[in-house]
């Protein structure tokens, strides 16, 4: 996997962008340095962790995943504290690709790190409550077990039924209404699709800041004026 691009050069380019100062209310400007600060410490830990992929550990599931859940967090209280008027106007290229990115990240969160054992808002990605997630493995001896039908893939296409002995971690999982717990079911995932969420979240930031560098303050006082 490539790095993840960090913020410096939105950073850098101070006034002209997300750090314009008229575009939220005086109280929130303060908070959205923060908020750009925790994306880019996030992004930083990332980058350092993607260098210990490698050595599987169920620790660093967990790990990538928060720290990706800051990054989508943060983005939001970004984009919510901007002037209504002003980001009402934006558009993101690849909008599609953004929401398809944000139900896959929702739906694995809530599955090993929110709600393993009652994950039941993720309908399109499988999770109505029917799964629990019970424990996180590498390909050490798990996919030996026979019947296809006991195997899934989660990427952002959803969970569909498919043997894959190259995936980077394994969900290990039961089903409360197919057989009531008898079976176990294996869920193959990849950290690429984790820091695929992180690299469109940034890039949206970096769009936003485009748009943000165009708007003029003259512009909106006209408006409200106007109005």
């Amino acid at each position: 996997m490539e790095e993840l691009k960090n913020l410096n050069k939105i950073c850098t380019s101070r006034k002209r962008g997300i750090y314009k100062q008229w575009i939220y209310k005086k109280e929130d400007f303060m908070k959205v340095c923060d908020y750009m600060q925790k994306i880019n410490y996030s992004i930083q830990d990332l980058n350092n962790l993607k260098n210990d992929l490698t050595t599987f550990h169920p620790k660093n599931v967990i790990y990538s995943i928060v720290l990706v859940d800051w990054i989508v967090e943060a983005f939001y209280k970004i984009y919510n504290s901007i002037n209504n008027q002003i980001i009402e106007k934006f558009v993101y290229s690849d909008e599609e690709l953004f929401i398809k990115a944000t139900k896959y990240f929702r739906a694995i969160r809530s599955f090993i790190v929110a709600h393993p054992l009652s994950t039941t808002r993720h309908d399109s990605f499988g999770f109505d409550g029917n799964y629990i997630c019970v424990d996180i493995r590498n390909n050490n001896g798990i996919l030996k077990f026979k019947g296809e039908r006991f195997y899934y893939l989660l990427d952002y296409n959803g969970l569909e039924t498919k043997y894959n002995e190259k995936c980077d971690f394994y969900l290990f999982c039961y089903s409360d209404k197919d057989d009531n717990m008898r079976f176990f079911r294996i869920i193959g995932c990849n950290f690429d699709d984790i820091y695929k969420t992180a690299r469109i979240y940034i890039d949206k930031l970096y769009s936003l800041d485009k748009f943000l560098s165009k708007q003029k303050k003259i512009i909106y006082s006209k408006e409200n004026k106007d109005g």
